[in-house]
């Protein structure tokens, strides 16, 4: 209530507009504003960066089998390079040729759909030129981790495909902060990488998943 009391001058209408006049407006209304200022301004402190996300979201979004269109702002898939998915903020940035879009999930209706809309069609491209590289033997790096035909390397040490058993991906929670890892089990060991730091992770998941699976 307080938060709607002081953002509704803003023009931000988290409750009506009405009801929250009549409120103010009652006998206890300015009492419980007062009471509650303080931990409000703290609230909307604390998560200013996602408010001032919210005001400055595009009023429409769509996706095709093109790209994806924000407003004025269009982006061909064929044109991205990198997708860095950010579980814990829900946030996926897609860099392409002319910059980078921070694609913030949680601001539209559906963020599962749309997060899977948008996976399906930069993944299937950035996969394709991923399987040429390897094919002409150049190495593709993933962030920590570096591909090639012979296997995956970390940190100069070659995983070969023999070595590699599994790859998934694991939620984690850490002291309140939710985060998600890319697990690789190899010569029985399970590695575990910060999906945020691993470039392109959903598309090295894919191609290692199909790799694995023969």
């Amino acid at each position: 209530m307080e938060a709607a009391a002081l953002l509704d001058p803003l023009g931000v209408p988290l409750l009506p507009h009405r009801w929250v006049q009549d409120v103010l407006q009652s006998g206890f209304g300015f009492s419980l504003l007062l009471a509650g200022i303080p931990s409000c301004i703290w609230i909307l402190g604390w998560r200013a960066n996602d408010l001032f996300a919210w005001l400055m979201a595009p009023h429409t979004l769509t996706v095709d089998d093109e790209g994806l269109r924000a407003d004025a702002t269009r982006i061909r898939w064929r044109d991205v390079r990198e997708i860095v998915e950010q579980s814990s903020d829900d946030h996926v940035l897609l860099r392409h040729t002319g910059g980078t879009l921070k694609l913030r999930l949680y601001l539209w209706s559906d963020p599962d759909a749309l997060h899977e809309a948008v996976l399906e069609q930069v993944v299937s491209r950035l996969l394709e030129r991923v399987n040429h590289q390897v094919s002409a033997g150049k190495p593709v790096r993933f962030g920590p981790l570096v591909l090639s035909d012979a296997g995956l390397i970390h940190r100069k040490k070659l995983w070969r495909w023999d070595d590699i058993e599994s790859i998934r991906l694991q939620d984690e929670v850490d002291q309140g902060h939710a985060s998600r890892e890319l697990v690789i089990v190899a010569q029985g060991r399970p590695r575990k990488f910060d999906e945020a730091k691993v470039i392109n992770a959903p598309v090295l998941l894919a191609y290692l998943s199909g790799r694995l699976a023969g």
